[in-house]
């Protein structure tokens, strides 16, 4: 192998030049960066606080399910991705995306027990239309129509009031427990033993289901600018403003019977509550009511027999309109 080293016609290539600018340079990333997607519209914040819903109307339709109509007001600010010269149509579409109920837990002695709350919240699809000029003389505009779909957010807490009696909640529970020493125990074992008994309840959630939703808006143009080389009244914007006020109404369905109380019902009026009129029909607190009252039924009784013995004894019709 030594008459290698000496070869003639050996070659050899020496290192290639690398300037410092190319040796300091970043190499670049294999994997292509994902474009990240752009949207005019403004992410709105998460805020810890939701505003409360009072509902319009709560009404039993059966045992184990009420109806909820609730008013939901909203705004939001929307940006066009190009400038409208008016806007054709709006198409909206409401979504339930989430519900959650949370009965009311005991509270100690002295504190005031809390309602129950139902958290909902949803988007409204928006699908708006609009017309972008394209050529306009001073009393022509030529446009095109466009589209462009948003979702607005909207959330709020429904306060179920007192007058829903739902089934408790029951709670998980652990408890610890032992056994006394024994002589021929050994005492190092007894402290070592741990003895736990576990319970667990599973609760079961109500369902919600949308039944009608009524949507009444209005949009407001914010950025009107003339257009320019248009007629003299004739704008473009980007920016609207948007009020809406969402009628909602939904079917909360529970695993349980529940009880309605009227809120109107006085329970201190004892005419009312002898009438039945603060629980409905369906109530434990009817049900309990239903039974008759022994003494009336007595006295019916007692009196239908002073009748029958008096048309036993004669067939006189005066001693019969005298035992009436």
């Amino acid at each position: 192998m030594s008459y290698q080293k000496n070869c003639p016609h050996e070659w050899k290539q020496p290192a290639p030049f690398i300037p410092n600018w190319v040796r300091e340079t970043p190499k670049p990333n294999v994997c292509p960066q994902p474009i990240p997607p752009v949207t005019p519209n403004p992410v709105f914040p998460n805020t810890a606080a939701l505003q409360m819903c009072n509902p319009l109307q709560i009404e039993k339709i059966d045992s184990c399910s009420v109806l909820i109509t609730i008013s939901v007001p909203a705004e939001s600010i929307i940006h066009l991705p190009t400038k409208a010269l008016e806007i054709k149509t709006i198409k909206k579409d409401f979504k339930l995306t989430q519900n959650h109920f949370f009965n009311s837990a005991p509270t100690p002695p002295g504190i005031s027990s809390d309602t129950p709350k139902l958290f909902i919240g949803g988007l409204v699809r928006k699908d708006i239309q609009y017309s972008e000029a394209v050529h306009q003389t001073p009393t022509t505009v030529a446009g095109v129509i466009k589209d462009f779909v948003v979702d607005i957010p909207i959330s709020c807490v429904i306060d179920l009031g007192r007058h829903l009696q739902f089934s408790p909640i029951h709670y998980d529970q652990q408890r610890e427990y032992g056994f006394t020493e024994s002589s021929t125990k050994d005492p190092l074992q007894s402290k070592a033993e741990f003895n736990l008994l576990s319970e667990q309840f599973y609760n079961r959630m109500p369902t919600c289901q949308l039944v009608f939703c009524q949507i009444n808006e209005t949009d407001n143009a914010l950025d009107c600018i003339p257009l320019y080389g248009g007629p003299s009244k004739e704008y473009t914007f980007t920016t609207l403003q948007e009020k809406m006020v969402i009628l909602i109404q939904l079917r909360l369905t529970f695993p349980t019977p529940i009880d309605y109380k009227n809120p109107h019902c006085n329970p201190d009026n004892e005419s009312e509550r002898e009438n039945n009129h603060c629980y409905d029909k369906d109530s434990k607190h009817n049900r309990k009511n239903k039974s008759p009252n022994s003494n009336a039924l007595f006295s019916k009784i007692n009196t239908l027999l002073t009748k029958l013995t008096c048309i036993i004894k004669g067939p006189h019709l005066v001693a019969l309109l005298l035992c009436k």
